[in-house]
């Protein structure tokens, strides 16, 4: 959208790669045993709340300011990489509409993250 609008170039949009990839726990499983120096002890998935470090610290605020919150957080992380790329200039726009479609997803979803703990032992 930002594109059709004038407000990011397209040949910018086109160069722009920023590889993510989020494996399975069965890929995680078969990545260790067929590198073979492991033995798999423990893996746990947990699963958190994007906002539940928010809600922890404080649990009256509503779904608007804590999508708020969280766009920020995601934004210290990911202004220095997108405006290495497409400039200052739209960073400010480009965060105020990340922050509408979290609260959008948030509206609609039960949005979590999934963290992985893994135990692994040493194969002798």
């Amino acid at each position: 959208m930002m594109v059709l609008e004038g407000l990011i170039e397209v040949e910018k949009l086109d160069t722009f790669n920023m590889p993510y990839y989020a494996p399975t726990t069965k890929e995680i499983e078969e990545v260790i045993e067929a590198e073979g120096s492991f033995i798999l002890q423990n893996l746990e998935v947990f699963k958190n709340d994007w906002d539940s470090y928010v809600k922890q610290a404080n649990s009256g605020l509503d779904k608007k300011t804590r999508a708020a919150i969280f766009a920020t957080d995601i934004r210290a992380v990911g202004e220095p990489i997108l405006a290495s790329q497409f400039g200052e200039a739209p960073m400010d726009d480009l965060f105020r509409r990340f922050e509408a479609d979290v609260l959008d997803h948030m509206e609609r979803e039960n949005c979590q993250f999934i963290n992985l703990v893994i135990s692994l032992t040493k194969k002798r």
